[in-house]
């Protein structure tokens, strides 16, 4: 890579080359002139200053004038050539780098300098064409986030407005006095009730997407037992996993595995995982959870023996409102639950991965939390 030069050593080397070349040019000149003076029997030194001698005057007077034009005209062309070679290594970049940022206020995010450019202005287009390039990304990742605001006003739309249909039904129904028998009135409400509260958990997970997803959000870090993390959480289900007849294999290290991690956002993807793996399998399904720790990570597995999630929506699988279901509204789920798992596992620098597990199990989620 070539040393770049500065501008002021730029323009002195140019103007010491020009200087140079003009005072050899003369010196050239005055030679011939010299030459030719001494043929005619004149002293070309002492032209300008020694008397006219006689028979000469008008020859004198000619190479005078003469003279005084080449020497004139050597300095403009000089000066014109030291003009034009400053133009062309400085005020060029500086063109180009005005049509440049010309172009990024106008909009044009692919604009590129590439001028050839032996001084700073090389740092310069440099900077330049990184800036463009970063600018471009912002903008792309700007039209993306924009993109997936606006899916998800209309997922959340498209998933309130079933429960609300129902409610708005149903509450009609019982004020009009629709509706008389005793049990048919109990049933009435108990569907209300249910679609109430698919619309609080859809609200609920939609406000804790929203939170991770914050900026300014900042995690409640501390020195958590990922272990013991894990055993409350399969307790806390207890209750479901027994009514769906499910067989749960749990196998968790003796000793503690601590690290440091929000204990309610961590509690929150599990619960999520755990939660699918009981709503979205069949009664007398196989679940596990397990945990390793291994020199560079430690890892959460909880997998089951349930349906295989589609190739079509595997990759996917973490963005807001897909669910690994065929189709998500014959689903219970709000789409949501895993979102939020990939935002959680985010924030703490870690990731969360869907693979094929190892029989009898089908598919396995890992939650990675590296190793700092």
């Amino acid at each position: 890579m070539k040393n770049k030069r500065s501008f002021r050593g730029v323009i002195m080397r140019s103007f010491i080359g020009y200087t140079f070349g003009i005072a050899l040019t003369l010196l050239v000149l005055e030679l011939l002139f010299g030459l030719l003076t001494w043929k005619n029997g004149m002293n070309f030194a002492e032209l300008a200053s020694s008397p006219l001698a006689k028979g000469t005057e008008s020859l004198q007077v000619t190479l005078s004038v003469i003279w005084i034009l080449i020497t004139a005209a050597v300095y403009v062309i000089g000066i014109a050539l030291f003009g034009r070679g400053i133009n062309r290594k400085l005020m060029e970049p500086v063109r180009k780098m005005e049509e440049g940022f010309k172009a990024v206020t106008s909009g044009d995010m692919e604009i590129k300098l590439d001028f050839e450019t032996e001084t700073e202005f090389g740092e310069m287009r440099d900077a330049f064409n990184y800036m463009a390039r970063r600018l471009k990304d912002a903008e792309e990742q700007r039209k993306r986030i924009e993109s997936e605001r606006m899916q998800l006003f209309s997922h959340i739309a498209h998933d309130l407005r079933t429960p609300m249909t129902t409610i708005s039904g149903y509450a009609g129904a019982l004020a009009g006095g629709l509706v008389e028998e005793p049990d048919k009135q109990r049933e009435y409400h108990l569907a209300i009730q249910a679609k109430s509260g698919q619309m609080n958990q859809l609200i609920d997970q939609l406000l804790a997407y929203s939170k991770l997803g914050a900026p300014e959000y900042k995690l409640k870090l501390a020195k958590v037992d990922l272990v013991e993390l894990l055993r409350v959480s399969c307790a806390a289900l207890f209750g479901e996993i027994e009514s769906k007849q499910l067989s749960l294999e749990l196998q968790l290290p003796d000793q503690p595995v601590f690290y440091m991690s929000d204990p309610l956002e961590i509690s929150r993807a599990i619960n999520n995982l755990l939660t699918n793996a009981i709503r979205h399998n069949p009664s007398g399904s196989l679940l596990y959870v397990g945990l390793t720790d291994e020199s560079g990570r430690i890892a959460i597995h909880i997998a089951d023996n349930g349906a295989v999630i589609p190739e079509s929506i595997a990759g996917n699988l973490f963005e807001p409102f897909v669910s690994g279901s065929a189709s998500r509204s014959a689903s219970s789920g709000t789409g949501l639950g895993l979102a939020i798992v990939h935002k959680v596992m985010e924030r703490h620098s870690g990731g969360v991965s869907v693979l094929n597990a190892a029989s009898p199990y089908t598919k396995e989620f890992v939650l990675d939390f590296p190793k700092k």
